[in-house]
């Protein structure tokens, strides 16, 4: 039994020597999605913004996503932390798109083949950026 837990200890750190000196090539690019917002500079959380968000999710997503739990929809909780403030933002105002094109949503979307895809919300930019913001407070 010790061989056997010393030989998988040995392996482990071998391989992940190893791995410390093969070339990693290119990093992977970070996915923003497709859509108007090529970056957005996050500062301390913004409250009034996050009201505005709550708002603005209680109203027009919550009907299909929840925070913890799967209702029609995936739940939200950490999607702040998953993907970029770039990404959340694109997805709010170019949704029919990022559905057609983005590797992640169509991948997330083979996940819930049942749920529908997510309407337009119709959101302005300054609605997007609230939403993110009350997002950030959910992770």
């Amino acid at each position: 039994m010790e061989k056997t837990i010393f030989s998988t200890l040995l392996l482990s750190v071998t391989v992940l020597f190893m791995m410390a000196f093969v070339p990693q090539g290119k990093k992977e690019t970070v996915d923003n999605g497709i859509g108007p917002i090529k970056s957005v500079k996050l500062g301390k959380i913004d409250q009034d913004l996050v009201d505005q968000g709550n708002s603005i999710f209680y109203s027009k997503c919550y009907l299909c996503h929840d925070v913890d739990e799967t209702k029609l929809a995936p739940p939200l909780r950490g999607v702040a932390k998953k993907e970029t403030p770039a990404f959340i933002m694109n997805y709010l105002l170019n949704t029919a798109e990022m559905q057609k094109k983005d590797a992640t949503i169509k991948a997330l979307m083979e996940q819930f083949p049942n749920v529908p895809k997510m309407p337009d919300q119709q959101l302005t930019k300054d609605q997007a950026r609230a939403v993110l913001e009350f997002l950030r407070t959910i992770e």
